[in-house]
């Protein structure tokens, strides 16, 4: 039974995880990709995206590496609350934030403006990457703060010792320690910001700014077979990019090994920042409130206005919410939905993931390997190629062979399962490399099989691996709009898209997607509470 149940999870890899991206790349042909060259509006775009992705990647960059240095090698005040506030951003949407920054930058009436007489205007190119860089800096923070933690403190007290000050340490030791996390997370955060849609269409799109996610986008709304063409090469283009750049820096850094001598010192080395130690406290604080506390104000006060644009605290009330929650159709629908999606996707990869790591960490079999980076990719790739991808493999059925599941939940449930598997795969993983052969082996030695083994050792000890992979796959599924946006139809209502159509043209009221974008920051936050309490603190932000 145990080799069935691999091959068959072999056979679902290639079919689900591999054979529609293969698909999709294998699609145009070179005239195809000649004539998106040549096209005015493609080229413009390819354009853009290299320029706010490189943009987004520097800024993430200036921004992570500090405050990861500050958060974990100084004697900061309130650090592990800093630490936390500093993290959220990576759970919350960034089309949420995006919508934030709208009511309190908006030309004509954003709050800033008519509060305190600011000429804001968040319709700009630096607009556009101020919104992604506030949320994507935390691919640096996180990789920045893993390798910090892990790092031994005496190699910096000894340079100290030497004569060294803070600035010189930082510089001569934490900087070349840092340099995988440097790369990484600036490739990581120009990656993530090349397969964003959210920001670029709500902060783009008015400034007519259009990236290679918001013209697939446009293309596939055509409804034309051209249209249809330019996207199809469109996303080959920008997924054979993304691949080819992420598998490429990891072959550099595998060329070009950092070796740190791990472990816990008795005594943690902080650098003492003694006069500056409140000046620091104060620009962090700052800086949290404009990245994090702002625009979650912004996205509040509209949903509690009764009236957009006249933002007086005296006006407030509940009327958005009850016109939004008991008297539009759509969002009962796309509540249901999205919880239904999210709890089915949560399961689905839990379960698979509780399976097939099995075979990953306990077998030597052939083809675990391959299979592991298969399920890596889809997390790699932008949404909107993974979702073009599925129609074109789903839309007639499975390469033509069933019923069609194109304009139905389960193509969306599907997307978000290949999507977001990598996730769980890596956090049960994490749980199996902590759980000695040993007792595998007396089981054995009793007489159990493996099945009992499966559900009598591994799963009991895997608990809190397996409550954070279900966590971890739930929480983006949850709002999630770059891949839905394309798969939705009649019917079909999901958060995310219902925040992005209520902002972009279908709420007449106004502050509809305030609300909404409300709702998803309260049950993103409580979800991460929720799972450091269970986990005591292992598992969250």
């Amino acid at each position: 039974m145990k080799k069935l149940f691999y091959i068959f999870g072999l056979i679902l890899i290639a079919c689900f995880f591999i054979a529609p991206q293969v698909h999709l790349f294998f699609m145009p042909k070179m005239q195809d990709f000649l004539s998106v060259l040549k096209n005015e509006n493609t080229l413009k775009a390819i354009k853009n995206t290299l320029l706010v992705s490189g943009s987004v990647g520097l800024l993430c960059l200036v921004l992570g590496i500090p405050i990861s240095w500050i958060l974990t090698r100084t004697d900061l005040p309130m650090k592990k609350n800093f630490r936390s506030w500093f993290c959220l951003p990576y759970a919350i949407p960034p089309f949420v934030g995006a919508i934030g920054w709208i009511i309190l930058a908006n030309p004509t009436s954003g709050v800033l403006n008519l509060w305190f007489g600011l000429h804001l205007n968040i319709y700009t190119f630096w607009g556009l990457v101020w919104v992604e860089t506030s949320f994507l800096f935390t691919f640096v923070l996180l990789t920045s703060l893993t390798i910090l933690d892990r790092m031994d403190s005496s190699l910096e007290e000894a340079a100290r010792l030497s004569g060294a000050n803070g600035l010189r340490v930082f510089i001569d030791i934490a900087l070349p320690i840092l340099k995988p996390a440097i790369f990484n997370g600036f490739i990581l955060s120009c990656l993530a910001t090349a397969a964003s849609f959210g920001v670029p269409a709500l902060i783009g799109g008015p400034a007519r700014i259009y990236l290679m996610t918001t013209q697939i986008y446009t293309y596939q709304r055509m409804g034309t077979s051209d249209g249809i063409q330019m996207s199809i090469a469109v996303s080959a283009l920008l997924g054979l990019s993304t691949l080819i750049l992420l598998y490429g820096s990891q072959y550099f850094l595998g060329r070009n090994k950092n070796f740190t001598v791990g472990g816990k010192t008795s005594r943690p080395s902080l650098v003492p920042l003694r006069s500056w130690k409140i000046p620091v406290v104060v620009v962090l604080s700052l800086l949290i409130f404009v990245i994090l506390f702002i625009p979650i104000f912004g996205v509040l006060l509209s949903a509690f206005s009764p009236v957009q644009g006249s933002w007086t605290l005296s006006n407030l009330s509940f009327s958005n919410f009850v016109r939004v929650l008991f008297k539009t159709e759509e969002t009962v629908r796309a509540l249901s939905q999205s919880l239904i999606l999210g709890l089915a996707a949560a399961f689905i990869c839990t379960i698979f993931s509780f399976f097939f790591n099995y075979f990953l960490t306990r077998t030597s079999w052939r083809g675990r390997t391959i299979a592991s980076i298969a399920v890596s990719i889809p997390f790699s790739t932008p949404g909107t190629v993974l979702a073009l991808a599925l129609i074109l493999s789903f839309s007639r059925g499975f390469f033509g062979i069933g019923p069609s599941l194109y304009n139905t939940l389960w193509i969306i449930l599907l997307a978000y399962v290949i999507k977001y598997m990598s996730l769980s795969l890596k956090t049960i993983g994490d749980g199996y490399q902590q759980i000695h052969p040993s007792l595998e082996e007396a089981a054995r030695i009793s007489g159990a099989g493996w099945w009992t083994i499966m559900h009598t050792i591994y799963w009991p000890l895997l608990s809190s691996a397996l409550m954070a992979s279900a966590f971890l796959v739930f929480m983006p599924v949850i709002s999630e709009l770059t891949m839905t946006i394309l798969l939705t139809g009649p019917g079909l209502d999901t958060i995310g898209p219902l925040i992005f159509q209520f902002q972009e043209y279908s709420d007449v009221g106004g502050g509809g997607a305030s609300v909404l974008s409300a709702i998803v920051i309260f049950f993103v936050l409580l979800l991460n509470f929720t799972l450091k309490t269970l986990s005591k603190g292992r598992y969250g932000l």
